[in-house]
């Protein structure tokens, strides 16, 4: 009864797409009424088809494999071919392999074949089966003659990796072989002056039997700018041999340096992607021995001093960049390393502009090319750190518990208006959406019961305690195997499901000796385990639902901005992560003297704020001028 078991389990999810009558998962379920969804076939990919061809069908209802299975069987003059294995790629895709036991039956060289493939479906539990015909015509062949009609490049000029693409018909597609494409004539550079035989020899396979891309890799042209002349030759290696084709004669193609067009965002700080766009860059690559860097020539006036540092010649800045999009988008994204003195270094570090020339630096083996750059001036910003606040799925399933699920959105907009205002004047950002245009980045996750089973309100797992934040990627979030094994608790983020212990009443759960009956008065009216109803649309209580909003607002983001305070570096004093002592209203203090009303902000508890030596600790590390 194992595929019983699954149907009712695991595989339950596929029968979504079957009109089922009187299925259950106890004794005698009725397998053999089950309606399956028609099965069709409507298309044979292959006119030609060659040793190792890949032959697609397509059609639909090929449900998971799991539930059924399939033979497919080749009927037509002297042939009754049974076909394994079938794959099913997906709800309307089936494919398989030309073989020896295919070509057998069928052999190259044999009159165009007329006649029908049969796909059967079975149900594995029930055998239930089901056929389908399609009429098929094809003719298999050992290789076939490739034709070159068009060679494309823009405007009759190349550019280092750039993508060729390359019409015709009679191809090789992947698992025949390979069409071989010639480049043969030769190439002259001026720079040095010299004419060289060229025959670079490319093996592709095509898009399909009409379209071939292939990239413009160093080992082809090199990397030098220079003119192609000669023509594109075409040979097609099957597994059976050669067969040579038709080319194009006559081609004359410059290679062009590469070029930077345009740089972007004109100021950038800290952790932040730099675009570079143009043409011609040519990613990392060990086997070809290749890169381009990003070369800075110029000068860079260090803000607020009158320091200008001169990059000319041998002190030009060479930076390598982070990833290539294409030969045509590359970007550097502003990172700062440490030394071995344990200091930090970076283009990202120190504020200031550069102004001058972003040029691209191609380099394969021994050969170096400059290309053309961009008279340009780039500001570095002072550091900024964001903060990608992560509400997870606990984090909604907590409100809900609350009774505020109907103005979850309003809470989230709550704690980020909160933790943007504690870090008022500190060079911080908190997003409630991943950044994209930042890729170094602080992550808090906001979720729902503490999987620490400590009932803590938050928890900074990060590694250690980061004074003067060199760190702009902490996670406060997840597991940290780190931290588990210097005997702390693994698991970080805020747990807003905690905030229960708040309550002197909730049912099941043991309050804190900081729990208060304000916490009752709050949210009672709307959490059903305070016998509360909760918020629904026109909801009239309109006064008791803004103040709930704003009181849970307040709990969760003071306590993201105490979490993250401690990613920062906080408290600023050395050896403590907290302030000495009770502190009122003070963000840093530990939990214990920090009771509910000074966290929600009522009874004349304003906002919460940093003491003097934190705030002042934050404002020498994230300056916002």
């Amino acid at each position: 009864m194992t595929t019983i078991l699954n149907m009712c389990g695991t595989v339950r999810s596929v029968l979504v797409v079957l009109v089922i009558s009187g299925l259950g998962c106890g004794e005698g379920s009725a397998l053999q009424d089950l309606q399956l969804p028609a099965l069709q076939l409507k298309g044979w990919s292959h006119p030609i088809v060659l040793d190792g061809s890949t032959i697609t069908l397509e059609g639909s209802g090929f449900l998971p494999e799991p539930l059924v299975v399939y033979n497919l069987r080749l009927d037509g003059p002297g042939v009754a071919l049974g076909i394994q294995p079938v794959q099913r790629l997906d709800d309307t895709h089936l494919e398989f392999s030309v073989g020896a036991e295919f070509l057998n039956a069928v052999p190259a060289g044999s009159p165009i074949f007329n006649g029908t493939v049969t796909l059967s479906r079975i149900l594995l539990e029930t055998h239930q089966q089901d056929s389908v015909s399609l009429p098929v015509q094809f003719r298999v062949l050992e290789n076939m003659e490739p034709l070159i009609t068009s060679f494309s490049s823009e405007g009759n000029v190349l550019y280092p990796g750039d993508e060729i693409h390359v019409e015709g018909n009679g191809f090789l597609l992947k698992g025949e072989g390979h069409t071989v494409i010639q480049l043969k004539g030769s190439f002259k550079t001026k720079v040095p002056p010299e004419t060289k035989p060229l025959q670079a020899i490319i093996p592709v396979n095509g898009e399909d039997r009409d379209n071939i891309r292939f990239t413009l890799t160093p080992d082809i042209l090199g990397i030098r700018p220079g003119t192609f002349v000669g023509a594109i030759e075409v040979t097609n290696q099957s597994k059976t041999g050669q067969l040579p084709g038709i080319g194009i004669p006559g081609i004359v193609r410059d290679l062009k340096a590469p070029r930077i067009d345009f740089v972007s965002p004109p100021i950038a700080s800290r952790g932040q992607r730099i675009v570079l766009e143009g043409r011609g860059f040519v990613s990392t690559d060990p086997f070809y021995e290749s890169t381009t860097l990003i070369r800075l020539e110029g000068t860079f006036d260090v803000a607020k001093t009158s320091n200008t540092l001169v990059l000319d010649g041998p002190s030009a800045l060479a930076l390598f960049p982070d990833g290539f999009k294409s030969n045509r988008v590359m970007e550097y994204i502003l990172r700062v390393s440490p030394t071995p003195s344990g200091n930090l270094t970076g283009l990202g570090l120190t504020a200031g502009t550069f102004t001058g020339t972003i040029t691209p630096m191609l380099v394969s083996g021994p050969e170096t090319v400059i290309g053309d750059g961009i008279q340009t001036s780039l500001t570095i910003a002072p550091q900024r750190q964001v903060v990608f606040v992560n509400f997870l799925p606990g984090f909604s399933t907590t409100v809900a518990e609350m009774g505020l699920g109907f103005v979850e959105q309003a809470i989230k907009d709550r704690v980020l208006a909160v933790c943007a205002r504690d870090y008022s004047g500190i060079n911080i950002e908190f997003r409630a959406d991943r950044p994209t245009d930042f890729a170094e980045y602080s992550v808090v996750e906001v979720g729902g019961a503490d999987p620490n089973n400590a009932g803590l309100f938050g928890l900074d797992n990060t590694k250690g305690k980061d004074v003067g934040n060199l760190r702009f990627n902490d996670v406060i979030g997840g597991t940290n195997a780190e931290t588990r094994e210097q005997g702390y608790f693994a698991f970080g983020g805020v747990f807003v499901r905690s905030f229960f212990q708040l309550s002197p009443s909730i049912p099941g759960v043991d309050p804190l000796p900081i729990a208060s009956p304000r916490f009752d008065d709050i949210f009672g009216i709307f959490m059903p385990l305070l016998n509360g109803t909760p918020v629904y649309p026109n909801d009239p209580r309109q006064g008791f639902i803004n103040e709930a909003v704003r009181v849970l607002g307040n709990l969760v983001g003071t306590t993201v901005t105490h979490e993250i305070g401690h990613s920062l570096g906080l408290s600023n004093i050395d050896g403590e992560f907290h302030n000495i002592g009770d502190n009122p209203g003070w963000i840093m203090d530990a939990g214990t003297f920090r009771p509910f009303a000074e966290r929600a902000e009522i009874d004349g508890w304003g906002a919460g704020f940093f003491s003097n030596n934190n705030r002042s600790y934050l404002e020498y590390i994230l300056p916002i001028n």
